[in-house]
């Protein structure tokens, strides 16, 4: 018997995403977890060193940094639970209506019989919505989308008719304890910012070390994949859903003691920027992938725009202009630094 002398061994041949991908590993060396967290934090650092030369004076001094920590916590919070939900490759809509009726629970049964039944009910009404929204999606097979959309007007109007317009005060409140624990401040930190730093850390160790936040990874990537797995994919969405439900209610609790004031529109503000923080923190839309420390950096960046916008001697509705620009370069920051930039 012979053989082709022309015939040569098999070889595996590598294909451009690969080489792509091990060249970009090669080039970074790092994990891909912390790679949008770094690339958020660039963006943050230039978009700070451009408010800084534009206007010293102020991005200098210490006063803008105390008052952007003030709120910082607010978007931060509810970003978290936006994250869990995302990455489970659902959407959530629903969440500044959520504030609202969570801050109006609390607020109602504060006066009556005290804080702790408050916040007991606030985060009760604030996981509830959670779960109705996660059943509707997860049980009915409702697209998330349209689902928590609806749920915002619905919760919204379900406020509106309880709380009939008003605006409650907490009068008498603006020295007790509990209230200086929560929003006062330790020397120039507010200290609300201190309780959204440690709720980002419980819930990043979660996300990220946690066989739930391995589920809900799971279930973004690959849904089908995870019930082979044994994973109870309907379960870790409806899950996700309540925490986006919990975030909401502690962060209505913070605005309410933070202003002494409750007003049923309390959450109408937080729709764009919130989600705006997710997307430029690197959470895609596509699920799956996500990081709790990038959305705590995409948080900061956000504020930041809306008092920059203005420090740097701009009108106040630039600031909606100032969003579109920084998510748009965010994405493409965030697509060049995975190695993912196409032609």
């Amino acid at each position: 018997m012979t053989t082709d002398a022309t015939a040569t061994p098999t070889q595996p041949t590598e294909s451009a995403s690969n080489a792509d991908a091990r060249r970009t590993r090669g080039r970074f060396h790092f994990s891909d977890d912390l790679r949008p967290v770094i690339g958020a934090l660039i963006f943050l650092i230039v978009m700070m060193a451009i408010f800084t030369i534009r206007a010293p004076d102020v991005f200098l001094g210490t006063g803008i940094f105390t008052a952007v920590f003030l709120s910082l916590p607010l978007f931060m919070i509810l970003g978290l639970g936006l994250v869990f939900v995302t990455t489970a490759g659902e959407s959530d809509l629903s969440f500044p209506s959520t504030v609202a009726l969570s801050g109006l629970a609390y607020t109602v049964v504060f006066v009556r019989w005290g804080f702790w039944a408050g916040l007991a009910l606030a985060l009760t009404v604030g996981m509830l919505c959670g779960l109705i929204n996660g059943l509707l999606v997860t049980k009915l097979g409702l697209s998330s989308l349209i689902t928590t959309l609806g749920m915002n007007f619905a919760l919204a109007g379900v406020t509106q008719v309880l709380n009939n317009g008003k605006v409650r005060l907490l009068s008498g409140f603006d020295h007790a304890l509990i209230r200086r624990a929560i929003v006062g401040s330790i020397g120039p930190i507010p200290a609300q910012l201190i309780w959204g730093l440690g709720l980002a850390l419980v819930l990043g160790l979660i996300y990220h070390r946690h066989r739930y936040g391995i589920h809900v990874h799971i279930v973004g990537d690959n849904p089908d994949a995870g019930r082979a797995m044994g994973v109870n994919v309907e379960r870790t969405k409806t899950l996700a859903f309540v925490i986006v439900g919990l975030c909401c209610a502690v962060s209505a609790v913070i605005a309410v003691l933070l202003n002494s004031t409750y007003y049923s529109t309390m959450g109408d503000g937080y729709l764009l920027p919130v989600l705006a923080a997710v997307f430029v923190g690197g959470t895609p839309v596509g699920g799956g992938r996500g990081t709790i420390g990038g959305l705590v950096i995409g948080s900061a960046t956000v504020v930041f725009i809306q008092t920059g916008v203005v420090a740097v001697g701009l009108d106040g509705y630039y600031t909606s202009l100032g969003f579109g620009i920084v998510i748009v370069l965010s994405l493409l920051g965030h697509r060049w630094f995975s190695g993912r930039l196409t032609k």
